[in-house]
């Protein structure tokens, strides 16, 4: 220890350090250092009782008191009373005892470039680095609070010391300021820039964009995202020479924005939903015309549909309207699990009428055996019972029952004006009720009273299909079958529920969601509707329990074939749902019929050539089955399917886009990355092949999501797709991410395409410095070097630097011809034929030009051909054949809308019409220039010219 160090030193910065006489502390207990670490960081004495309740919380208050005397009497043996007083009731430390984090929060706070030297020089690494104690959840609040509060401290300290020694000409200093910015806050992008920044500034161009790349490279991988617009500018202005050092660079500001409460859905209802009847109102008259014709002869009507389609709903407006016109009614329905308990429906009809006034009384009117066999069913009131019952095993007791339960229904039913029985959910009954129902049906003769039956057909047993069917060929017998809503109806029922939204125009956008979720079931639509509810979220939970239970209704063999179908997706075939399910295809069609029978799948008719296919009767039954599946069952049953796939058992023909994809993303389920992007991979193979870009992408988007074991590779090919749709924003995006992420070797390709983007974008002074990176690569292969030589030359001639030009595209031809790559020859002809137009040597160019559009035959890339045909046109052109030349511009532009490259067709639009123009053929001429800028239209977003690429419209 030097006679200048103080007795005790607290470092807080880095490990923690506490120093007495030059030596680091020794205690026995980690608490005890971390007692001197919180006193020291607050500045203020700690009471013993809150030390105490903070590091013992799970003991109670006299042995958390009992460890905190033992762990201080530590300390002070320790510290030797050297600064950290402990006294009876409270722990303190000398203010005059040095702590660096206080020395930190005072020199950072000063304008002074002094101050913030030594700032920097004290903040030797993050709040107690390494550091832990064990049992305290408040010390480890505490200090991850401490940690976040330092971080942005010294964040903030090595910003304002970078800007101090920018300010005095200390760009080196700066940039080691900025490193260390970075270093602490890696994803922060402001740093980052300004880091670029003063990089290009020191005139370290090559550090500046490596700096940037490993931005990108970092921002991909752990953001998904690409940098900013600001960032991406200065990184363009840096590779142009354009950065005007006296422009600062913008600052990014941090902010918070508190996430935003959900509005309120209007017309939201927090209490039951009182829902009108909107799109049955012929139906409903259908029915209540029955009923008032029902005397004095009865009548039977039946209500069937599926589950949700709201016969529920239909039934009782029409038992609202027969009590508002006095008629007499009694209800029933099923219930799931009670279909083996005899006559439990027939008893809750017969209590109805009972409940009524003066029910009681006309059963008592009834004669002793009626009134006896009705007392077999329901307690009667002592002044209806009978004095004996026949037995009920005696002749004719079946007949006498039901009988009777016919003559009771009629006394209880009948009035002034016709009654109604309905009973509802008929397939739950048990087939004892359905007897008597049907008995009753069928001797409705002087019986004033409609009976009305309502009933799902898809879950009534086989007996109760027979009955059903007997019941729908009565004569007179109306038969409403209620189907799904249309737009309009759901329209008119969100309105009617939801006034508000036809008020606020949100009306059309509720419709829209509510038709497309619901699938235009009632009660899907009234569930979302409801305080429960709301479009596009999860399924409303009434709706979800009325699937639950039908999925539930299903055997053992339908619910394996159930499970598998669900996995497979919303519309499967036998052969894909056989094989993945591993049931027998008998076992298979027995179990899709069961299916079918109880409405959860139907049957669809295959086109020419593709076998029958099998849809969910709705999209959320596939979503409820689908939950259901165990989640080791889920990866089984996707790795089965996507095996399915790969044998084509569904018969997918030439459709293989689709089915490499559906294969990658079953693997993706089944918990196998590797197999799943290698199946995208070959999708997006596919799609390339047939130039379907889009679709491309979005496969080599999902192998990155899949971690690609060459994402600078699949990147590369993300961006030229992007290109060739002219998104170039998103094109250059793509490939700056693959520069970022490509070792040396892989660099040059990359260089060269984002070259030949930005020259297509009309940005030719940052194509030029890409080429010239490219060209400058230590590693550069001959063939990439006879690319970028082609490249140099194309834009070169952009510019009118003939002479360039000229003698880029003569050493792309030899270097081409050494590597006997005939296609690079064919482009470098091209462009020697370029060069001769430009030259006005029609001659030369038109040997040219025929020469490499001869070799472009046979060339993979198909714009090869494109370019030539068009350069030669306007060749043939200029030497008066117009009509040699119209042809070949209209074969390219054939060529450009095959491969779905908007803006080379744009270019080639272009062309045509100034051929046309200079041809004196003005209507030809507005023709191609309006297809060229509506194409150009499309495709121009993202160009620094309205001049870009290959779009160059001749001034006339």
């Amino acid at each position: 220890m030097s006679r200048s160090d103080p007795p005790l030193q607290i470092r807080l910065l880095g490990p923690l350090g506490v120093i007495v006489a030059g030596r680091p502390v020794v205690v026995d207990t980690r608490k005890a250092l971390a007692i001197v670490a919180l006193v020291a960081a607050e500045g203020r004495p700690f009471a013993r009782d809150e030390l105490a309740a903070m590091f013992w919380p799970e003991a109670d208050d006299e042995a958390a008191r009992g460890a905190l005397r033992r762990t201080l009497s530590a300390l002070r043996t320790a510290v030797d009373g050297t600064g950290i007083h402990i006294e009876r009731t409270l722990v303190t430390i000398d203010p005059v005892v040095p702590v660096d984090l206080v020395t930190l929060q005072r020199l950072a706070a000063s304008p002074d470039r002094a101050d913030l030297e030594a700032a920097a020089a004290i903040a030797r690494g993050p709040f107690l680095t390494g550091f832990t104690v064990r049992d305290s959840p408040a010390f480890d609040d505490w200090q991850a609070a401490w940690a976040t509060r330092v971080e942005r401290m010294v964040g903030q300290l090595l910003d304002d010391l970078a800007a101090a020694r920018t300010a005095d000409g200390d760009l080196l200093g700066a940039i080691e300021a900025g490193r260390r910015r970075v270093a602490l806050d890696p994803l922060d992008e402001g740093g980052q820039r300004r880091l670029i920044e003063r990089l290009a500034r020191s005139g370290d161009r090559a550090a500046a964009i490596a700096q940037y790349r490993a931005l990108v490279g970092l921002f991909d991988h752990e953001l998904g995202v690409s940098p900013l617009g600001e960032t991406t500018e200065l990184y363009d202005a840096i590779r142009e020479g354009s950065l005007d050092p006296g422009s600062p660079v913008p600052v990014i500001v941090p902010t918070t924005t508190p996430r935003a409460r959900p509005a309120p859905v209007p017309g939201r209802l927090d209490g039951p939903l009182a829902v009108p009847l909107v799109g049955r109102e012929a139906d409903l008259v259908t029915l209540l015309e029955a009923w008032r014709v029902a005397t004095p002869d009865g009548r039977v009507a039946i209500l069937e549909g599926e589950a949700g389609i709201g016969k529920t709903r239909l039934a009782e407006t029409v038992v609202a309207a027969v009590k508002a016109r006095g008629g007499r009614v009694l209800t029933a329905r099923g219930y799931p699990g009670e279909s083996a308990i005899a006559y439990v429906p027939i008893a809750e009809v017969l209590r109805a009428g009972l409940s009524l006034p003066g029910g009681a009384a006309r059963l008592a009117a009834l004669d002793e055996i009626a009134r006896g066999e009705i007392g077999r069913l329901v307690d009667l009131p002592l002044s209806s019972r009978s004095a004996g019952r026949p037995a009920p095993d005696g002749a004719g007791a079946r007949v006498r029952l039901l009988d009777a339960i016919a003559r009771a229904i009629t006394a209880l039913a009948t009035g002034p004006v016709p009654g109604l029985v309905w009973i509802d959910d008929l397939h739950l009954l048990d087939g004892s009720s359905r007897e008597a129902a049907a008995y009753l049906a069928r001797r409705l003769t002087g019986r004033s009273f409609m009976l009305l039956l309502a009933w799902r057909r898809e879950d009534l047993p086989a007996d109760g299909l027979a009955v059903a069917d007997e019941l729908v060929r009565i004569d007179g017998a109306p038969v409403v079958a209620l189907g799904r809503f249309d737009r309009t109806a759901v329209a008119r029922l969100i309105g009617a529920v939801r006034p508000a939204a036809m008020a606020d125009g949100s009306l059309d956008a509720l419709v829209d969601a509510l038709l497309e979720d619901s699938e235009g079931l009632p009660l899907y639509v009234v569930e979302a509707l409801g305080p429960d509810g709301s479009p596009g979220s999860a399924i409303p939970r009434g709706f979800q329990a009325m699937l639950r239970q039908r999925i539930a209704s299903v055997g053992e063999t339908a619910g394996q074939v159930l499970a598998a179908a669900a996995v497979i997706g919303r519309s499967f075939d036998l052969a894909t749902v056989r094989q993945a399910s591993g049931r027998t295809e008998e076992e298979a069609i027995g179990a899709l019929e069961e299916l079918m029978h109880r409405g959860i799948v139907r049957e669809t008719e295959g086109s020419i050539g593709r076998p029958i296919r099998y849809d969910f009767s709705h999209g959320r039954m596939r979503e409820v089955a689908y939950a259901s599946i165990s989640l080791a069952r889920r990866r089984l049953l996707h790795q089965r399917t996507a095996a399915a796939l790969r044998l084509d058992l569904g018969r997918f023909g030439r459709d293989d886009i689709s089915r490499f994809a559906l294969i990658g993303a079953h693997e993706r389920e089944a918990g196998r990355p590797a197999e799943a992007a290698h199946a995208y991979r070959e999708a997006a193979d596919r799609a390339e092949a047939m130039y379907a870009s889009r679709e491309a992408i979005e496969q080599l988007v999902a192998v990155l999501a899949l971690g690609a074991s060459d994402p600078a590779a699949v990147h590369v090919r993300i961006g030229e797709l992007r290109s060739r749709l002219g998104e170039y924003p998103a094109a250059v995006s793509a490939l700056e991410t693959a520069a970022a992420l490509a070792d040396s070797d892989g660099l040059p390709a990359i260089e060269v395409a984002l070259g030949r983007v930005h020259r297509r974008r009309g940005d030719l002074a940052t194509a030029a410095s890409h080429l010239a990176s490219a060209l400058a690569s230590p590693g550069l292969t001959e063939a990439w070097r006879a690319r970028s030589l082609v490249e140099r030359s194309l834009v070169a001639l952009r510019v009118g630097d003939l002479e360039l030009a000229a003698s880029a595209a003569d050493e792309a031809t030899l270097v081409a011809a050494r590597l006997g790559d005939v296609h690079t020859t064919g482009v470098a002809e091209r462009l020697t034929g370029l060069v001769a137009q430009a030259r006005g040597d029609g001659s030369a160019a038109r040997e040219s030009l025929e020469r490499s559009l001869a070799i472009a035959v046979d060339d993979p890339d198909p714009t090869a051909a494109i370019a030539a045909s068009i350069g030669l046109a306007i060749t043939l052109a200029a030497e008066g054949s117009v009509d040699d030349a119209i042809a070949t511009a209209m074969s390219a532009v054939e060529a450009c809308q095959r491969i779905g490259d908007r803006h080379l067709e744009a270019a080639v639009e272009n062309h045509l019409a100034d051929i046309c123009h200079h041809a004196g053929r003005e209507d030809d001429a507005m023709f191609h220039l309006k297809r060229a800028v509506t194409l150009f239209a499309e495709v121009g977003e993202g160009g620094p010219e309205p001049d870009p690429g290959v779009w160059a419209l001749a001034a006339w």
